[in-house]
Order: C-alpha cells, then sequence, then structure tokens
C-alpha cells in the first residue's frame, strides 16, 4: 500500500470503511461481521424510501448515516455530530464512498426547546463513546469544548425532513418533549433504558404517541425503536387490504 492509498478496515452494506483513529478492533470485527448498529441500520435499509429527506441526530463514526445514503436513494441526508474530532473522518469516509452530494455533517448540537442557548458545553473522552454533555467516567480527564446550537424549528422549516434518524446518547427525552414533528413519517430513535429506567422512557413513547405517531413493535428491538406516523399506518394498512382483495379475487 502506497502513501496514497487508502486503507480500508471494514465493508458494511456496500459502504467501505477507512481507517481512523476512533475506529477499534471491536467496532471493525463487528461492521465486517454485519453487527455494528444492526438493529438502526435494518431499520433505516427498511424504513428510509426512495426520495427522503432524512436528518440524523447524532452522527458518530458516520457509517450508519452513509450505509442509508448509498442503499435507499434519500433525496437528502443532512447529519449532526458535536464531537468535532469525528467531523474530518466522517466527510472522508462520505468522499470515499461518493456519497457526499447525497449526505453531509454539520459540526452542531440540535436542541427543540423553546428558547435554547446558542452554544452548549460538551466533554469529549478518550473514547468517542464516552463522550457527552455529562459524562459519568473521566470527566476531569475529558476535553471540554463549546458546540454551537441549531434549533430544531430551524432545521425543520429549511429541510422539511421526512425521517429523523437519532443516537444522542440521552438528550432523546429532552427533544422530543419539545419537538415538533410535523412532517415527520418515521422515526428511527436509539433509546437508553439504563439512562431513562421506565418512567423516562414511558414518557418519551407517550410523548411520540401524542404527537400522532405509533410505534411499529415488530420493527422494533434491541434498544431501536421505529415509530410511523398515524397516516403513514393507515396508508399501509388501506394498501395491504388492497392487495389482500386483489389477491381473493
Amino acid at each position: 500500500m502506497t502513501s496514497t492509498q487508502t486503507e480500508i478496515v471494514a465493508t458494511y452494506h456496500g459502504i467501505e470503511v477507512p481507517n481512523a483513529p476512533h475506529l477499534g478492533q471491536t467496532m471493525i470485527t463487528n461492521m465486517n461481521e454485519g453487527s455494528y448498529e444492526r438493529r438502526e441500520v435494518q431499520s433505516a435499509l427498511n424504513f428510509i424510501k426512495k426520495g427522503d429527506k432524512v436528518v440524523e441526530l447524532g452522527a458518530g463514526a458516520g457509517v450508519v448515516g452513509a450505509i442509508a445514503a448509498k442503499n435507499c436513494a434519500p433525496a437528502k441526508i443532512v447529519s449532526f455530530e458535536v464531537n468535532h474530532k469525528l467531523i474530518p473522518h466522517v466527510k472522508a469516509l462520505y468522499k470515499h464512498n461518493k456519497i457526499q452530494s447525497k449526505i453531509e455533517v454539520r459540526n452542531k448540537i440540535v436542541l427543540s426547546e423553546p428558547t435554547p442557548p446558542k452554544t452548549v458545553e460538551f466533554f469529549i473522552g478518550g473514547d468517542f463513546l464516552d463522550s457527552g454533555m455529562t459524562i459519568t467516567k473521566g470527566q476531569d480527564q475529558a476535553e471540554k469544548v463549546s458546540v454551537p446550537v441549531a434549533t430544531w424549528d430551524e432545521i425543520r422549516k429549511k429541510v422539511k425532513p421526512t425521517v429523523l434518524l437519532m443516537d444522542i446518547e440521552g438528550a432523546e427525552l429532552e427533544f422530543f418533549r419539545h419537538a415538533d414533528l410535523s412532517g415527520i413519517r418515521v422515526i428511527i430513535a436509539e433509546l437508553h433504558r439504563h439512562i431513562y429506567h421506565r418512567p423516562g422512557m414511558r414518557e418519551i413513547r407517550d410523548g411520540i404517541a401524542a404527537k400522532g405517531f405509533v410505534e411499529d413493535r415488530d420493527a422494533s428491538g434491541g434498544g431501536v425503536f421505529v415509530f410511523t406516523a398515524v397516516t403513514e399506518k393507515t396508508e399501509q394498512t388501506d394498501e395491504n387490504k388492497g392487495i389482500e382483495a386483489d389477491q381473493s379475487t
């Protein structure tokens, strides 16, 4: 391998993953074995349709969004990641796989509260999985950075998303308390039971239901939950009834 060649450490659903400092061996092995974020990836592949506009909150290593961009033919994916150290590697991932026209990543945090601050503090741990607005281990050694805020209302008006894909490590409850979800037909969210416990999980699920969504229990599992807008569910049911009627004639 010459110095100009890119070292590919994993291939996952057609996405080649270049080597990067944040990719540990376990993560690389899981990608090659098809188990990395398996539930989230499978839900994205099953529910994101051609022409969808997707907002991804919590891009992380960028792999889940990249898989969706390559395989689901969305019109656009706009991803947000608060850890600035990941941004150049995520952009390199997109560029290597020639999907940068379909997906972009922004180093901002998205807040849905009515009067959000301009910036928030974020702690970056040695392992990017140990980073967050609050972390329980190693906060004294973590790098504290100020992250610019993007408001959900502004994003919703500009992007007009139809799918919300999110894994934001415990910030989901506050987001769903205030977020206007109009225009969204599918929510794919990893929810963290160990953070919320039963009351918080109930509040999230009941709150999403109150905004016109139903949980797809067949698709949900392993900490990843899929919610579809009631109109979307109704259309699918009517379509299935039509197919059954055609088959019975």
